[in-house]
């Protein structure tokens, strides 16, 4: 049965949809205005079906039903664009364009040495990385906008294949001169009474609580933030300890001060950092780059 499109006039949708206007999607597309809405025309008069709403002077918006398709487009798209580089690839190597998304906390500590990885190893290949919410990073690998993302396991939805690469347990960090300081490890129960310096962000926040949970303790939140640095400030000012999960290579503090990691004593659960694509999804030669330096580097 043909099908009743093109790749291009898929192309000349997203382009459209995106820009929000048929004049500058012309120019992203290098085609005339014209040409442009000829294409539209003639993918509305096959699929029977009006994907978008002119307006005049005010470019265009989606109908229902473009707003429906749009998504499907984009991974046909997608698709198409992963057939090619992969058939490209084996022949010429890594090349062309690949987008990275990152959760936001996650991006100090793995962006950089993958950023340079690419540069150094595949210079041929275009990186390019977007930070973002779980939800957004959610949606846009799901439209095909992004490759892949680098999420916490906890924060993955049930259309996106996950791909664990390193876990992380949660530890406390103290003032040099707090009164446990020197001592390495640190229980809970010990911690209850303390004040906590609580990390507001996905999953510092969840496993804290949880932690102090299971072990029948309620902690005692003195301060809270949505800022990694800002909680270690605090803390190296003496002002409270903080439950954190990724490891600094420093234990110095934007405003000069110090402090020290300290190993949680409890049975406490890990948070995992993995790659996610949509489910079924082939695993490109890209990809697997992208794996291998983060498996190398995380080791």
């Amino acid at each position: 049965m043909p099908l009743p499109f093109t790749l291009r006039q898929l192309e000349y949708f997203d382009a459209i949809a995106t820009e929000g206007s048929i004049a500058s999607a012309s120019a992203k597309c290098h085609v005339s205005a014209s040409a442009l809405a000829l294409a539209l025309d003639d993918l509305e008069a096959r699929l029977g079906l009006q994907l978008v709403i002119r307006r005049k002077g005010k470019g265009i918006e989606l109908a229902p039903a473009g707003a429906r398709l749009l998504a499907h487009a984009r991974q046909l798209l997608a698709g198409a664009e992963s057939f090619a580089g992969e058939a490209s690839q084996s022949a010429t190597g890594l090349s062309g364009r690949f987008v990275v998304g990152c959760f936001p906390t996650l991006a100090p500590f793995f962006l950089p040495s993958v950023i340079d990885g690419f540069r150094r190893n595949h210079d041929d290949l275009a990186l390019e990385f977007v930070e973002a919410t779980a939800p957004e990073l959610h949606e846009q690998v799901l439209q095909g906008r992004i490759d892949t993302a680098l999420l916490y396991s906890v924060d993955v939805a049930p259309t996106l294949a996950f791909e664990p690469l390193r876990d992380f347990r949660p530890y406390v960090i103290v003032a040099t001169d707090h009164p446990f300081a020197d001592r390495g490890v640190v229980a809970l129960k010990e911690l209850a009474a303390q004040p906590l310096i609580q990390l507001d962000m996905q999953p510092s926040r969840e496993n804290t609580e949880q932690m102090f949970a299971r072990a029948q303790l309620a902690p005692n939140v003195r301060y809270t933030t949505t800022n990694y640095e800002l909680a270690r400030c605090l803390v190296g000012r003496g002002l409270g300890y903080s439950v954190q999960v990724q490891r600094l290579s420093t234990s110095s503090t934007y405003d000069g001060h110090e402090v020290v990691a300290l190993e949680i004593a409890d049975e406490i659960s890990s948070s995992t950092v993995g790659l996610a694509r949509p489910n079924g999804s082939p695993i490109s030669a890209k990809y697997s780059a992208l794996r291998a330096m983060l498996s190398i580097d995380t080791a």
